[in-house]
């Protein structure tokens, strides 16, 4: 498939880029299209991680501020855990090292679940999605997140049922996290 791009321009640059591209594109007759105008909200690459400690048998969630989904629904999210991946950081590692500022544990066992286009429609964000297992050793600092980035994470335990009862009743609205719960509980049978 074919792809012409006339213009790129970055409409703003702060922590975030909103990037403009006017553009026509190969349709699926094999005809261009009209030129359209495209936005892209380009931010770097995330982690997250759905973890598990296998000692009390609790899925380890956070809860946080956030701002968006304040008019919608309660600013205070239940997510896992998540961040962004620093320049030449593999994505294993910064989910580590989320954990670790997060929740404050050092992961036993780490697989990869997915890796996901956040909005595909709006924006280049891809989150590279992990399952961990931990246990009480394991917990080496208290969490909670770095005050540098002003980062202020309760964490929060869910036996599978609870966890299962938290999805079906939509009190967990976070896509990554649904998908990585949804993972979870089919790796647990529940």
């Amino acid at each position: 498939m074919k792809l012409d791009i006339a213009e790129q321009k970055i409409l703003f640059d702060n922590f975030f880029q909103i990037e403009a591209a006017r553009l026509r594109y190969e349709k699926f007759n094999g005809e261009m299209s009209d030129e359209l105008t495209y936005f892209n909200f380009k931010r770097r690459d995330g982690a997250a991680c759905v973890v598990y400690n296998t000692d009390t048998q609790k899925v380890l969630l956070i809860k946080q501020f956030r701002y968006p989904p304040h008019r919608k629904h309660d600013a205070w999210m239940v997510e896992i855990v998540a961040g962004l991946i620093d320049e030449g950081e593999a994505a294993e590692v910064a989910v580590k090292r989320e954990i670790m500022e997060e929740i404050g544990y050092e992961v036993d066992h780490i697989e990869e679940i997915s890796v996901i286009f956040t909005s595909p429609g709006i924006s280049s964000e891809r989150i590279f999605l992990f399952y961990a297992e931990v246990d009480n050793e394991g917990n080496k600092e208290i969490g909670g997140g770095l005050d540098n980035e002003h980062e202020d994470i309760l964490m929060l335990e869910y036996s599978l049922d609870e966890l299962g009862k938290a999805l079906k009743s939509n009190i967990i609205q976070d896509a990554k996290t649904i998908i990585a719960c949804q993972y979870l509980l089919n790796k647990h049978k529940v």
